[in-house]
């Protein structure tokens, strides 16, 4: 794994992008980028899931990482067809090489802020506070990956269609992954630790559109066994 790699992707995401986009080291930035994105995850859901302790941190530590890798292998043949629609006829290891370095950038971020989550739930932070620091680091985590993409894509005619696009397709599959993956904390009051969540709620979308059909109204919504 380079040192110096890790540090442009930090502080020169352009010139990764560049370097992604012209084939110039490819396989040595997806390779880094693999291990980087591994290792970034599996810490920050370790840290995560030290809210509950035992059992839980081992499979938050296991199940982020398939999370983000899951997502970046749905997302890739997206972003591919949109690059080409657009006019950027890049070809498939470029492609590869570019979401695996957005994917790294993200997960050196929430490298960077698992000390800060792993002081807060040691010094008793509750469970809403975790999940809305966790859902708070990721979104940043997020916005890095995307400054990569905005900046690896050039000035030419459909960045930001391609970017709106892509963010939106991320999103749903990140989303739906990390739903079907859960628990990463675990419930209050809950003492079992469980790999999966036993419940059968659907996805996240029909979650998400059951949430909408309720606003406005005056019937509370029945409590449900699942969590982050």
């Amino acid at each position: 794994m380079s040192a110096l790699l890790l540090d442009r992707l930090l502080r020169s995401p352009r010139e990764v992008a560049v370097d992604c986009r012209e084939e110039r080291g490819a396989s040595a930035i997806a390779q880094t980028a693999l291990v980087v994105i591994g290792i970034g995850a599996a810490v920050f859901g370790a840290t995560v899931g030290s809210w509950r302790g035992g059992w839980q941190v081992a499979f938050a530590a296991l199940k982020l990482p398939i999370v983000s890798i899951a997502t970046l292998v749905v997302c890739a043949p997206a972003f591919f067809a949109l690059a080409q629609v657009f006019g950027r006829p890049w070809p498939v290891r470029a492609v590869v090489s570019f979401m695996l370095a957005a994917g790294a950038r993200l997960s050196l971020v929430l490298l960077a802020a698992s000390p800060l989550v792993w002081l807060l739930i040691n010094l008793g932070a509750p469970y809403e506070l975790v999940k809305l620091l966790a859902a708070l680091a990721y979104g940043l985590a997020g916005l890095a990956a995307v400054l990569l993409l905005v900046q690896g894509l050039g000035k030419e005619r459909g960045r930001a269609a391609i970017v709106l696009a892509f963010v939106g397709i991320f999103l749903l599959a990140g989303g739906q992954t990390a739903w079907v993956l859960r628990p990463y904390l675990g419930l209050p009051g809950r003492t079992d630790v469980v790999l999966f969540t036993r419940e059968r709620e659907g996805g996240l979308v029909y979650q998400l559109w059951i949430a909408a059909t309720r606003l406005g109204t005056t019937e509370k919504p029945q409590p449900r066994e699942s969590s982050p």
